[in-house]
């Protein structure tokens, strides 16, 4: 009994000393970097690689990395993007992107119950049994759009943030107000609901929160990342 119970102590400290992988890499093209959790170092990232809450990946000019998760999703990131997975539960998987181009294929998903988000500065795209493209832009403004299924966009936390921030900075007295400005595409009201769109569909959402939605064509060859994607999920359908 003591044996026993010495041994699950062990197991325990183990485990906390060294976590259990939440993804790994399964595919590097170019180059790549991680930052561990609680470190300023960077190391080349290799493929196997596991990956943990916390640590950041980044990837480098003309270049590509495919992390696994542990449930079966799959995200590969484009050239010049970070990501970090900020949160991993046995239901409930979130994966921040602070800035560049990421694809996610959910196929792989299909256990009810399990769910999984992406995060920019300032959307959120909930998915679950899906393939999309995420793109987190330097202006903070961020683009979705889905190739298979369906996705859920709302504001992020820090979207949230910004908008309420904006809303409170002109609830004052009256201010002059600036010329007109040109303003891209049809951008509706703030995005302060869940708004669902589906494969073909793609949603723009500006850093003030207001969005924009448009239809495109899913056989019409698109830009290079897309196609590559493309590519390789046929890859891995041929191979199942």
């Amino acid at each position: 009994m003591k044996l026993h119970l010495f041994t699950l102590i062990l197991v325990g400290v183990v485990m906390r000393i060294f976590p259990a992988a939440e993804a790994k890499i399964t595919r590097i093209e170019g180059s790549a970097t991680i930052e561990k959790k609680g470190s300023t170092s960077l190391r080349e990232a290799k493929l196997n690689m596991p990956l943990q809450t916390g640590d950041n990946l980044s990837t480098g000019e003309e270049s590509l990395v495919e992390i696994t998760y542990r449930h079966g999703a799959i995200m590969r990131i484009g050239e010049l993007s970070t990501c970090s997975i900020m949160k991993s539960e046995e239901t409930a998987v979130s994966t921040s992107v602070p800035r560049g181009n990421v694809w996610v294929n959910m196929k792989k998903l299909s256990s009810v119950g399990k769910k999984f988000d992406v995060s920019t500065p300032t959307a959120v795209a909930a998915i679950r049994g899906t393939i999309f493209q995420m793109q987190a832009l330097p202006d903070s403004s961020a683009n979705v759009a889905v190739f298979d299924g369906k996705v859920a966009v709302g504001l992020s936390d820090n979207g949230k943030k910004r908008v309420a921030t904006s809303a409170k900075k002109f609830s004052g007295p009256p201010q002059e107000v600036p010329g007109p400005q040109e303003v891209p595409g049809p951008y509706e009201v703030t995005l302060d609901q869940w708004r669902t769109i589906v494969a073909g569909q793609r949603i723009r959402v500006r850093a003030d929160g207001k969005f924009s939605t448009e239809s495109f064509d899913l056989q019409k060859q698109l830009d290079a990342f897309i196609e590559k994607n493309r590519v390789l999920d046929a890859q891995i359908k041929d191979a199942r």
